[in-house]
């Protein structure tokens, strides 16, 4: 209603801002659960975690640089 425009604006962020909220909350408690597992897989696992963050780093990097690169060109 035209009468409650600030009353809505208020609650849609507040609705915006629970919901980042929630998802960084759901982000944290996932981080915490694939740290809790990564514990308890075999000692072979010490090795290959050390390398996975560059690695997957380094696939997204290559990905987003050929994915702009095709715009770019396109």
């Amino acid at each position: 209603p035209p009468n409650a425009i600030p009353e809505a604006l208020f609650l849609f962020n507040v609705g915006v801002e629970l919901g980042q909220l929630m998802f960084i909350a759901a982000a944290a408690l996932a981080m915490v659960a694939l740290a809790w597992v990564s514990r308890r897989l075999p000692q072979w696992w010490e090795t290959w975690r050390a390398e996975i963050p560059p690695y997957a780093i380094g696939s997204f990097a290559g990905f987003w640089f050929i994915e702009r690169l095709v715009t770019v060109f396109t």
